[in-house]
Order: structure tokens, then sequence, then C-alpha cells
């Protein structure tokens, strides 16, 4: 036997061997790719939970759940981190984080939506509110109803300080109105952001606008509380 047939066997014998590797390979894929589907396949749609935080504890939806929510995403009757239009409507039991509800009516302002999503001022602030609405100016109106928070000493921790109108002449003078204006003053807010605690009988609102609308809103502000 020459060396030219020895070498064509060698490598035929190479090239058998290396075709029944690759064949043996697919085989294992095959397997492992067929059990994958199966598994799959064997679950139950009804099985599948999602974990969802909500305000102030942990819910798990079922399948169903999430098609009845869909649904309702589509009819508008509830969303997360936008504003719905609305004219007078119950409090949501979903509601951003930093918020808490105590019941009651959502009291619509004229040309505002409820809001819900993170809202700067609370989030520096760290309070909790019961619903908040904004307009097209992207006035923030944040109801707090009647809060025991000593934001003095808030501000203090946060390197500002509080300034209050709280007679009749000192908010006429100032062209505002209700039984209290307060001012939380914040360092990295100046010129930037006005924040403004507006008390009006039993309710405090905080009202969170950029600074270069503050002198020109001010008439607007008032009509939506007075009239």
């Amino acid at each position: 036997m020459n060396t030219n047939t020895k070498e064509q066997k060698i490598i035929q014998l190479f090239m058998a061997v290396l075709f029944l590797a690759i064949v043996l390979v697919y085989l294992l894929l095959f397997q492992v790719k067929g059990k994958s589907l199966k598994a799959v396949n064997n679950t139950s749609w009804s099985a599948i939970q999602i974990s969802v935080m909500s305000w102030d504890q942990e819910q798990t939806l079922t399948a169903v759940d999430q098609e009845r929510q869909a649904l309702a995403a589509d009819t508008g009757t509830q969303q997360t981190g936008t504003s719905i239009p609305t004219t007078k409507i119950d409090v949501l039991t979903e509601t951003p984080k930093t918020a808490t509800t105590t019941g009651g009516n959502i009291v619509i302002l004229s040309g505002t939506n409820v809001f819900y999503g993170t809202i700067e001022a609370v989030e520096k602030l760290g309070i909790k509110y019961q619903y908040a609405l904004v307009d097209n100016k992207n006035i923030y109106y944040v109801n707090l109803g009647n809060p025991v928070y000593d934001f003095a000493s808030i501000a203090r921790k946060l390197w500002g300080n509080l300034y209050e109108l709280k007679t009749e002449q000192e908010l006429a003078q100032n062209k505002l109105f209700g039984t209290k204006v307060t001012y939380i003053n914040l360092p990295e807010y100046k010129e930037k952001r006005v924040l403004m605690l507006l008390y009006i009988k039993d309710q405090v609102r905080l009202i969170q606008m950029d600074y270069s609308l503050y002198h020109k809103t001010k008439a607007y502000l008032k009509s939506l509380f007075t009239q």
C-alpha cells in the first residue's frame, strides 16, 4: 500500500469521526431544547404570577388579574405616572409610593388633572399627601389634608427656612389669598422653584411651580381656589 492510499484512508476516517461528533452534538442540543419547551408548555397561564408593589403592601396578580388590569388601562380607568382627566372621582387605591390616602373625594380644580407620579418637592421634603393635581403649566397642587409636619424643622435640615404671610394685610399686599401662605425656601431651588404652603380653612396644599411663573400666575391661582 503506497503512502497516498494510507493518507486518503486516514482523512476518510477523520471525516467519519467528525461527522459522528457533529451528529451527537445536535442530538444532545435537541434533547435539551425539547425538555425546555416541554416545561414551558406544561406551565399553566393561570399559575404565572407577577408580584407588584402597591402603596403599602405587596400584591400578587394572576394572569386573569393582569388581563383585567390591561382592559382597565385601555378604558382609561387606571393609570400610573400620568394625569387622568376627570371632574370628580373617588380616591383610587393605587397611589404613588410617597402618598397616603385618607378616603373622601378628589376635588378637581379648573384646568387640572389628577397626577400619579413623582413630585420633586414631595420627594425632597419627605412628606406624604392625599392626592395631587397638575395643570398645563406644570404647576403641581398637592393636597396635604391637615398635616402635622414641622415644616420649619424640615426646611432647616435642608439648609433652608420658611417665610410666612398670615395677616390679611400681608396677603393683600402680595396679591395672595387664604388664611396663611408659607414659602419653603431651599438654597438649591433659589430662582428655580417656588414651594408654597397654601392654607385654606382646614386644608393645606403644597404648590410647586417654576420660579419664572410665580409673579405671572398669582391672579390665576386665586381664581382656581376662589371662583
